[in-house]
């Protein structure tokens, strides 16, 4: 492995980095990139990346760094390199490797072997791979989808509430834990749409949801149930796209939806099972971050149109 390398998992909550090899006490973390739904800002994407880097402290000299960018597909390609360069140029990196946070998601959890990823977190994604075969279900966003995704169930949990402060018969629980964490239902709305990041705002609601599922509120469950079978659906989607049906193979999980708790993983594993009978379902061997960290070793295999390879002249 290099000895002078940097690992950055950037994702919509939170951006993460560390030195690496190894995490060690060296990992620092920073605010979220933008969801990039309105064109690419080159600069608001490389800011938090760049602050979360110097949390760091002191950094190696002349890095090799690798970044899993959250909606790097709503990106072109002069976008990515001109955020490469910025990066470069800032870290006095040697080379820059930037993939989506789908495939770093992947060899965090799986490395190079063979079946899919779920990653799940304030948006889903999920990749599968077969070789130099990969295919990519969801990732379009709250608007299109993220089925699944801690958006989705923020916002389920939240129409909940809304119905039983509306008398629609939604969910007492839920419409309780809202007003606990944003106050009167009534001014809900302004709350969220004046929100920096309305996305964001209504994903941190899930949480909610998925501890009073774990307690048995049944609306609740209800919920991540659903979230869970589209989690499984996708999985399965992917699955067919690289692979013959019936193949044994793999199946792994990141982000903060899945560690939330135990009602969507048991249940995701059942619809999965269901769909595929064939999949194993694994816990990941790692995170975005580990899988950053692979980028800056190689970038050998990686879907062309999911990542760019950039050296500053």
């Amino acid at each position: 492995m290099n000895t002078s390398a940097l690992a950055v998992d950037a994702g919509q909550t939170n951006t993460r980095a560390a030195v690496v090899p190894g995490h060690g006490p060296r990992v620092a973390t920073g605010p979220g990139v933008p969801r990039l739904e309105g064109g690419a800002d080159v600069a608001g994407i490389a800011a938090p990346i760049l602050r979360s880097i110097a949390e760091l402290g002191e950094l190696p000299p002349s890095p090799v760094l690798g970044v899993g960018l959250s909606g790097i597909e709503s990106m072109s390609a002069a976008d990515l390199r001109q955020l490469a360069a910025a990066l470069g140029r800032e870290l006095g990196a040697t080379r820059v490797v930037i993939a989506s946070d789908g495939v770093t998601s992947y060899l965090g959890a799986l490395g190079d072997r063979a079946g899919a990823v779920v990653a799940a977190g304030t948006g889903t994604v999920v990749l599968a791979r077969n070789g130099d075969r990969w295919a990519q279900v969801d990732g379009w966003g709250s608007l299109l989808g993220d089925a699944g995704s801690g958006f989705a169930i923020g916002r389920a949990g939240l129409d909940a509430a809304l119905r039983e402060f509306d008398g629609r018969r939604g969910s007492a629980g839920l419409r309780d834990a809202a007003e606990r964490l944003f106050g009167p239902l009534a001014k809900l709305p302004l709350q969220i749409h004046g929100a920096d990041s309305p996305t964001k705002t209504v994903a941190g609601f899930a949480p909610e949801v998925t501890r009073l599922a774990a307690a048995g509120e049944p609306v609740a469950l209800d919920i991540v149930a659903a979230a869970a079978a589209e989690l499984a659906t996708s999985a399965a989607a992917a699955l067919g796209r690289v692979l013959a049906p019936g193949t044994p193979t793999e199946v792994s999980y990141v982000g903060s939806v899945f560690v939330a708790g135990a009602p969507l993983r048991e249940r995701f594993a059942r619809r999965l099972g269901q769909l595929w009978p064939a999949a194993e379902l694994l816990d990941p061997v790692g995170d975005g971050l580990a899988g950053a960290a692979a980028l800056t070793r190689s970038a050998d295999g990686l879907p062309p149109d999911a990542h760019l390879v950039f050296e500053p002249s």
